[in-house]
């Protein structure tokens, strides 16, 4: 399950960084600078690890973290959020929120593959 969850979201997560670069918006929020890029590279780690089935239930869990994290200050706003130039929406949010949630999920309820 974590393998999995590290190559789609991985993948996902590089499509919107591209998209995002590109374009400057997605589902309907201005996403210029910092935002594309947190979403490229943390999409090209996630899909590293998933491609190579290397630490996939560590970064699940460290993703998941994160990614959980960024939802619920979304939610919050405030002063937190645009300090570091991410603005979001409630879709956004609840994008971030199960994104992460699932992560700590999969981190945690899977067992990994042991190599003989």
């Amino acid at each position: 399950m974590a393998k999995m969850y590290c190559q789609w979201v991985g993948i996902i997560l590089i499509v919107l960084g591209v998209v995002g670069l590109l374009t400057g918006n997605l589902l309907g929020v201005d996403v210029r600078g910092l935002h594309n890029w947190i979403h490229l590279i943390s999409g090209v780690i996630l899909a590293y690890l998933g491609f190579t089935g290397t630490a996939t239930k560590t970064g699940a869990q460290v993703f998941g973290v994160v990614y959980t994290l960024v939802g619920v200050l979304g939610f919050v706003g405030g002063a937190v959020v645009p300090v570091f130039n991410i603005n979001t929406n409630l879709l956004y949010n609840l994008i971030h929120l199960i994104v992460g949630v699932l992560g700590l999920y999969v981190g945690f309820a899977s067992r990994e593959m042991v190599k003989a």
